[in-house]
């Protein structure tokens, strides 16, 4: 499984396609690299390497998601937005 239907989360970050490009490239990545003896060993790997990412992104989703259930989601993703600006300037 890759993409949607291997990471149960809500659409509020925006994250699914990006996992799911994210998933193709690292079992590709896996499934041909030399180090992996066969298949099984590759996708184990994978499913590791996998795993700890969409757990990170996870939990970035599930505040995002809190933020926009909140008493004053209009304000908070403001700021959300002015911090990410001033961190690229």
């Amino acid at each position: 499984m890759l993409g949607d239907a291997a990471h149960r989360m809500p659409p509020y970050a925006g994250e699914g396609v990006n996992m799911a490009m994210q998933d193709a490239f690292e079992l590709a990545d896996c499934l041909t690299d030399p180090a992996y003896p066969d298949t099984d060993t590759a996708i184990a790997a994978f499913e590791k390497q996998m795993c700890n990412r969409a757990a990170e992104i996870t939990q970035i989703t599930l505040a995002y998601t809190a933020m926009l259930h909140s008493d004053d989601p209009i304000n908070k993703l403001i700021a959300l937005f002015n911090g990410l600006e001033e961190n690229q300037e």
